[in-house]
This record gives C-alpha cells, structure tokens and sequence, in this order.
C-alpha cells in the first residue's frame, strides 16, 4: 500500500496536468470534538495529501470536495470546485452530526468560484477563508482562526515556481523525448540536459524575466537566443551544426515550456486560457478553459457608497491591492491597483457588489 501510494504521489508531482483524484468524503484527524474545525478542500491527490501533512497532529475534520481532481486555484477559476461541490460533501459526508459549530473553513484559492451565499442557503454552514498555504493552518488555529497578512498573500517562492514548473513541464518533455527515442534515436541526451535545464532556469528566474505577462517574458527569451545565434553566426562559427542545432532546439523549448507561462500562478493571468476560449476549445477532458479565461485584465474599481466595511475584499486577495481604511468606518480602500490580476475573488465575495471591474489596463 505504502510503495503505491508512494507512487501516485510521484505521478501526481510529475504530471500535475493530469486529474489524479481521490474519494471526496470526510477525513477525520487527531481526536475531534463537536467544536473542533472542519476545512475543505479539493480532492485532487496531491492537495489531500500536502495538507494532511499538516493536519495530521491536529483534531480536526477535513471535508473532500469533488471537484474533479483538479487543484484548488485551476478547478474554482475553472468551474469544478463551485458552491455545489460543498454542497455536496456536507449533505453526504455526516459532518453536520459531528460538530456543533456551522463554519466551513475553505482555501482562500477557492474563492474566485465558490458562491458563500448559495452554501449557506442550501445548507446552513457558513463559510469564512483561511490561509492561502496549508503549512499556515496550525499557527491560523493558535491565532484564534485569524489571517495574519503573510497568511493572505501568495509568495510565488522559488521552491513553489520549480515544484508546479517541473510538474507542469514535464509530461509535455517526456512525450516528446518517447517520439524522439521511437522516430529519431539522437538528440536524446542534449533533449534532456536542455529541456529539463530551461525549465529550472525559466521558472527559477521566472520573477526577474523582463515583460509583465508570460508571453512577453517568452518573446523575450526568444529573442535572447535568437541574439546569441546570430551573435555565433556572425563570428565566424556558423559552421559547427551542432552548436546551431543546440540554438534552435533551445527556442522549441522555451516556445513548449513557455506555452502557459504565467497560468501556473495566482499571480499572473493566463495567456493560453483565454486563447482556447476564443478558438472554441473550452473544455479538454475535465479541465474547463472556458471559465479559466475569465480571468481578464481590468481596472478594480469600488463603490464607496455600498461598501459596509465587511473586510472580506482584503480578506480573500492573494496580492495585497487592499488595505483597511483609516476612517471612522474602516471601509477597505484600493491601494495597490497595479498589482491586482483580476482572478475576480473580491467581486464575487462581496456581500454588497460594491467591486467591479472597468476598462481594461
């Protein structure tokens, strides 16, 4: 059992495209109480084990949502972790007989899909957000479930842009290094040293690679190689094929690797999403596109007049645009416009539609 688990770990690391579920249900940790916690997540294989990793010295219940074996940021932006998953699991899991409490504590990364007020509705639980990492959970529930801001904010670290840049990557580069061992038999050793090589440089520098959106920084890497060809070339060296060849193999790659730079990320809005959207391919397997394209470049814009001060705003953006206001009121104020990617979890968390989006940048 241990050796199979061990390996659809491994698969789930590996080809992170790939829906790897597990059964949605309930989860039991430690020793829970009727007033112990109860948190949900997707039943994407790899999610359910990170964050068991983390509730495992905890009394705690944990709810898996069906959302398709997708992961929490890619199934709420893409339509399969909804109001309805929730829904769901609570109605079937029994968790409403085990606990006295009435709050769902969901992923902050789930909030750009999940209606808080159809769950309520539909099932009398209410739904607050916590941290955006699971590592936070522990010192969330010793806060007294209460976010600090580094809680809210997505980090984008070096060990999470290799860690999904590897998992994205990879089933792309071993389909292709199976077609070149079958058709071709060479090049095999220098696909290898090279495609796996670009990724960790791409996403290990992904933050410093001039251009605001994932395309730019591909045009420009493009654009680099493409420089230091002609520069080879031009001194006198063209004629050394291999060396060439190893310049024109380096720009496929960037081209296979850089397809969806930016859309691995909360951080970033997706270039290729929106793409698939526009030629008609919204759905490939369970993965929906369509509702992923969403995620539109826009100006945030707030209804002073409506806001009530709920703070959910703040509460649930992954990139700090938010800040409580120094009013009597404390009404949330805007102030950091230009790091807002419009993921769309503030407008459709807020209990008032005093957000909205305008014009694009």
């Amino acid at each position: 059992m241990q050796i199979k688990e061990t390996f659809r770990t491994a698969i789930g690391t590996v080809f992170r495209l790939l829906p790897l579920s597990v059964e949605p249900g309930l989860r039991i940790f430690g020793h829970p109480t009727e007033r112990s916690p109860v948190f949900v997540t997707a039943n994407f294989d790899l999610t359910v084990k990170r964050l068991a990793r983390y509730l495992k010295n905890l009394d705690c219940y944990l709810l898996v949502a069906p959302t398709g074996g997708i992961n929490v940021w890619c199934a709420a932006k893409g339509g399969n972790f909804t109001a309805h998953s929730i829904i769901s699991v609570v109605k079937t899991s029994g968790i409403s007989h085990k606990v006295a409490n009435r709050t769902l504590i969901l992923p902050q990364l789930a909030a750009p899909g999940i209606d808080i007020g159809l769950v309520r509705k539909e099932t009398g639980w209410n739904c607050k957000f916590g941290p955006v990492y699971a590592r936070d959970i522990p010192e969330y529930i010793a806060n007294g479930f209460k976010k600090t801001n580094t809680m809210r904010h997505v980090k984008w670290t070096l060990a999470d842009r290799l860690d999904v840049g590897l998992g994205v990557s990879s089933p792309v580069l071993l389909a292709i290094l199976v077609i070149l061992a079958i058709f071709l038999r060479t090049w095999l050793v220098e696909f290898v040293v090279l495609g796996w090589g670009l990724v960790l440089l791409m996403y290990g520098f992904f933050p410093w690679i001039p251009g605001k959106a994932g395309w730019h920084k591909l045009l420009f890497l493009e654009v680099l190689i493409g420089v230091g060809l002609l520069g080879y070339i031009f001194l006198g060296a063209g004629q050394m094929g291999y060396i060439r060849n190893l310049f024109f193999m380096a720009m496929g790659l960037v081209m296979v690797i850089g397809t969806d730079f930016s859309g691995v990320t909360p951080l970033y809005k997706s270039d290729f999403d929106p793409l698939l959207d526009k030629l008609g391919i919204r759905r490939i397997g369970p993965v929906n596109f369509s509702g992923r394209a969403k995620i539109i470049g826009g100006n945030i814009i707030l209804n002073q007049t409506k806001c009530t001060a709920c703070g959910i705003c703040y509460d649930v953006c992954p990139r700090g645009v938010y800040e409580i206001g120094k009013d009597e009121h404390k009404r949330v104020v805007i102030k950091y416009p230009e790091l807002c990617e419009a993921c769309e979890a503030c407008v459709l968390q807020c209990p008032e539609g005093a957000l909205s989006f305008g014009a694009q940048f």
